[in-house]
């Protein structure tokens, strides 16, 4: 994994430790991410603090007390999506899971990384692009308790890796390409996603709006992966207004399919 930088978001002030167990780790955060530790939350209502909280990092806003965002790796739930839709399911057939079922996945808009785990269910080598500093905490962390649990380890070691980088800088600077780029850019109207409202919240109070998702789906097709996949509510136009080689429609979303014919 490439090392965090010490720059964090300006609305981003601390990290505070829940109790006296958390202090160690709430210090390591604090160091990496070059963030004051503080040993209570602070009244600012709109301000995201990082807590250490039941041995993981959570994002709270403001000085609530309630639990807070995180990044975790449900094996039941990935497991209940993989018996109700199978290899036939919308994710899958974007990805093109039946002719590559172990395909290599850049996803890079990782989020908190629901669809990736997924994908690295269905058995897919997953390499995730998160920009935010602090987006990206909540994954290495929750990469880190997956790889301690004896159920999550076989799926996430040696398939999941994980990159802090600017996606379109990232992507300039490969050489060999995946077979598939994923991209869930964040929208003014969220997708329908594994994500409740208050993680979607969260998330854009941390990362804002993907303004910049044109040029990241250029800079993918740049790739000449085999195919680039990116999520898109329903009734939304393509992406900057370049046409797919075929979608894939559910209730809420649809997948645009870019193939390498079109690159």
């Amino acid at each position: 994994m490439t090392a965090l930088p010490v720059t964090i978001p300006e609305s981003f002030i601390a990290v505070c430790p829940m109790d006296e167990p958390s202090r160690e780790k709430a210090r390591y955060w604090s160091a990496r991410l070059g963030a004051p530790l503080v040993m209570q939350l602070q009244n600012e209502k709109q301000t995201p603090i990082l807590v250490v909280a039941n041995n993981r990092l959570e994002i709270h806003v403001g000085h609530s007390k309630q639990k807070g965002v995180f990044a975790e790796f449900s094996l039941t739930k990935a497991h209940a999506i993989q018996r109700q839709e199978g290899k036939n399911g919308l994710l899958p057939r974007a990805i093109g899971l039946r002719k590559h079922p172990h395909a290599t996945v850049w996803d890079v808009t990782a989020g908190l990384g629901q669809d990736g785990f997924l994908l690295a269910c269905y058995g897919c080598r997953v390499h995730w692009v998160e920009r935010s500093p602090i987006v990206a905490a909540l994954l290495e962390d929750a990469l880190e308790r997956g790889l301690a649990d004896s159920d999550t380890r076989p799926i996430l070691q040696g398939n999941v890796t994980l990159d802090n980088a600017d996606a379109i800088d990232w992507l300039h600077a490969q050489r060999s390409p995946p077979e598939v780029i994923f991209l869930d850019p964040m929208f003014a109207k969220a997708n329908a996603s594994a994500l409740s409202k208050k993680e979607m919240q969260v998330l854009r109070l941390l990362v804002g709006l993907d303004d910049d998702a044109p040029a990241l789906l250029a800079a993918a097709l740049r790739c000449h992966p085999q195919r680039v996949v990116v999520k898109r509510p329903l009734k939304a136009p393509p992406l900057d207004g370049r046409a797919p080689s075929f979608n894939l429609q559910g209730t809420t979303i649809r997948y645009d399919i870019y193939l390498a014919e079109m690159m």
